[in-house]
């Protein structure tokens, strides 16, 4: 399967990139004088190392949209593909001649799939917001008190977005197979997020108190400790052997079997024993006691400022 990526930032990118990685071909179209915005901002360099990370498995085509001949060349290609993945604006689709309108009259047997916020809502959104408006980002910020919290280490929503569009991409090229008409179709960003929501985060369950859950620090068991040395002991002893192995090679005898899974005030004295064993060893003095051990247990850093 040949597919056309004409698009940029994350999800789009990322999503070629996941298909890339499963054989497909992917041939990614950028203006010459317009690239991609993760290759200039120069604020943060980790973005162009993210951009060359996407398009390692792919096949880059620099071309001029402003030209006839560059464009021509560019039908020719979605032609011969099997799907396209689209994300600019109407002006540029103009340009390139690939408004609904025109690609219905220009092509047959290829399925367009077209990036999009949410249903009727063209407004701008970055992950965080994405975060805020489908109420995800509650799970990180409730029982917090700090006046500035840092957004979520990963961009969770465009993530989720990604493997939402390859999806749709696939799906869409198996319905277009027999049909001569283009099949066009719009792939949302928070439609990706609400179905993770209403999966992981339902209703039911978003006013909880506490509002921590196992996965951001609720338990003992699966918590992250501070080492003598400045790393940290990332421990997810969840099931009853990991838990009991943990305790035995940390110098814990004397947690029993369920505090692992303990929370309120129990807990919150389970961490701290945990804590002032973590912190009276080394990283490295860690590392040799849980070398080879099926514990669930991983050391983190310590790095170097």
């Amino acid at each position: 399967m040949t597919i056309i990526d004409l698009t940029w930032r994350l999800p789009g990118p990322l999503a070629g990139y996941f298909l890339a990685k499963q054989g497909m071909r992917v041939i990614k179209y950028e203006d010459l004088h317009h690239r991609d915005p993760f290759l200039k901002w120069s604020w943060d360099p980790a973005f162009a190392d993210i951009y060359h990370a996407f398009q390692e498995p792919k096949e880059l085509r620099l071309i001029d949209f402003g030209s006839a001949d560059d464009v021509a060349a560019l039908h020719r290609e979605i032609s011969a593909a099997d799907a396209v993945i689209m994300a600019f604006p109407r002006r540029v689709e103009e340009k390139l001649g690939l408004t609904g309108e025109m690609i219905d009259r220009e092509f047959g047997g290829i399925c367009f799939t077209r990036l999009g916020f949410r249903p009727g809502d063209d407004h701008s959104a970055h992950d965080l917001n994405s975060l805020a408006q489908s109420h995800l980002l509650k799970m990180h910020i409730l029982d917090r008190t700090d006046d500035i919290i840092a957004p979520p280490f990963l961009p969770v929503t465009g993530m989720f977005f990604s493997y939402h569009i390859a999806i749709t991409v696939l799906a869409t090229a198996l319905r277009q197979k027999g049909e001569s008409r283009p099949i066009q179709n719009w792939c949302y960003l928070q439609d990706a997020v609400d179905q993770a929501r209403d999966a992981y985060y339902p209703a039911s369950i978003q006013e909880r108190a506490p509002a921590t859950f196992l996965h951001n620090g609720r338990f003992p068991c699966y918590n992250i400790y501070r080492t003598a040395d400045g790393g940290y002991l990332a421990v997810a002893a969840v099931e009853p052997k990991f838990w009991s192995r943990f305790r035995e090679l940390a110098g814990l005898a004397d947690l029993d079997d369920g505090d692992g899974l303990r929370d309120g005030d129990r807990g919150a004295e389970v961490k701290e024993i945990i804590l002032r064993a973590i912190r009276g060893k080394t990283s490295d003095e860690w590392r040799v006691i849980f070398q080879g051990e099926n514990s669930c247990v991983d050391l983190v850093g310590p790095y170097v400022a």
